[in-house]
């Protein structure tokens, strides 16, 4: 994947300059990001992971603070099993809304 492309998908996800830096000096954290992106721009599994150790943040944490086991967190990210609570969280830590990680479409009123 081209430096340019990979650019474009951090733009796409409205990383702040500090991350993007920190990404461009990281090639295995810059990599798994890259990858990380489905073609309808929410992440795969490897980039949630990513962007939590790009952060500092590990599942055992989150799963600590939610209440929840490692083990389901991870269900959860890989998406085996849904948790919105779970994937909120996810959200807010990752500073990013939780439809564009996810890949949630707002349904239409009636």
């Amino acid at each position: 994947m081209t430096a340019k492309r990979i650019r474009r998908k951090r733009q796409a996800f409205g990383l702040s300059a500090d991350v993007q830096a920190i990404l461009s000096t990281s090639s295995a954290v810059q990599n798994m990001l890259a990858s990380g992106i489905n073609t309808d721009g929410s992440l795969k599994p490897e980039g949630i992971r990513a962007l939590l150790k790009l952060k500092g943040i590990t599942i055992s944490s989150l799963a600590s603070e939610r209440g929840v086991s490692v083990e389901y967190m991870i269900q959860v990210i890989n998406r085996q099993r849904g948790g919105r609570a779970v994937e909120d969280l996810i959200a807010e830590k990752l500073g990013l809304p939780a439809d564009q990680i996810w890949g949630r479409r707002a349904t239409p009123a009636a």
